[in-house]
């Protein structure tokens, strides 16, 4: 093997050895936080401004997830935070399909028109419309209700669900419209039984990308719900933070306690997420 096979062949190894050693690197330096606040959940205070990466037995303890429990009022939190998510996604989803259906399958202008209107709004600030948002929540009496956070939040996801739902539907074959019409399918049939089942990749979708940022809200929660009397996971993390001290240890626990059910749940249903995914490459 002469000097030139061997330059030619490091010239081809070396850009995808960096890459690779780039990527090693990059995953290390996203992983130390997530390790750093795991094993801060075990530790006290002193322990885990002492000695940040570093747990052994002497330092162990399980102190912090009971006061954490207490604090947050977890199992209320729980309830509140699951009912504004479970309803917010069904919500989401029913009128997220219906109108892509609409819009996609329906020859209208005005759907056209608000269609563009739906994708404008996509680029307004969430932060931004707080204030009109309370101010709204007050004049319509659900002001400090669960209510309050579930419209919002379904209100502020819907254009992103239409958007995925429109462009996945006028992606699908006609064949399938002209066929059920000619069968005797009405339009509310067609949605329900042509269109639908085929909507699971887009729902999958849809229900990872609006479930993370609903999930994990705090400033909607805590704007237009009392922390006292209706607390969300969320909220219920921001009390070991304080103007003077953060008691580390009890909030390293109380978000592990928070991600649980997410994880939980993920890892139950992620063979239905990953065939939702990938149905889209099968159907053709």
């Amino acid at each position: 093997m002469n000097s030139r096979t061997i330059s030619v062949k490091i010239k081809k190894t070396l850009p995808l050895f960096l890459g690779e050693l780039f990527f090693v690197i990059a995953t290390i330096l996203i992983l130390i936080p997530i390790y750093y606040f795991f094993i801060g959940a075990f530790k006290q205070r002193l322990d885990i401004v002492k000695f940040p990466l570093k747990i052994n037995a002497a330092m162990f303890t399980l102190k912090n997830f009971a006061y954490a429990l207490d604090k947050m009022k977890y199992l209320s939190a729980l309830k509140n935070t699951s009912a504004i998510f479970i309803i917010s996604q069904t919500l989401i989803v029913l009128f997220g399909s219906m109108a892509g259906f609409a819009i996609a399958r329906i020859p209208r202008k005005l759907f056209s028109a608000v269609y563009v209107a739906l994708l404008a709004l996509m680029v307004v600030p969430f932060i931004g419309c707080i204030i009109p948002l309370v101010v709204q929540s007050v004049k319509l009496k659900i002001y400090n209700t669960l209510w309050a956070c579930i419209l919002v939040q379904t209100a502020w996801n819907l254009p992103f669900a239409i958007f995925l739902y429109t462009g996945f539907m006028r992606g699908l074959p006609l064949d399938l419209e002209y066929a059920a019409y000619i069968d005797g399918c009405s339009t509310l049939k067609l949605y329900y039984n042509i269109f639908l089942p085929l909507l699971s990749p887009v729902t999958a979708a849809c229900l990872i990308r609006c479930g993370i940022g609903i999930w994990n809200d705090y400033v909607l929660s805590n704007s237009v719900l009392n922390s006292a009397r209706s607390p969300t996971l969320m909220v219920g993390i921001k009390l070991f933070f304080g103007a003077r001290i953060t008691e580390y240890g009890y909030a390293f626990a109380g978000i592990i306690f928070t991600c649980l059910p997410i994880i939980i749940a993920f890892i139950a249903l992620q063979k239905n997420f990953i065939k939702g995914l990938t149905a889209g490459s099968m159907k053709g």
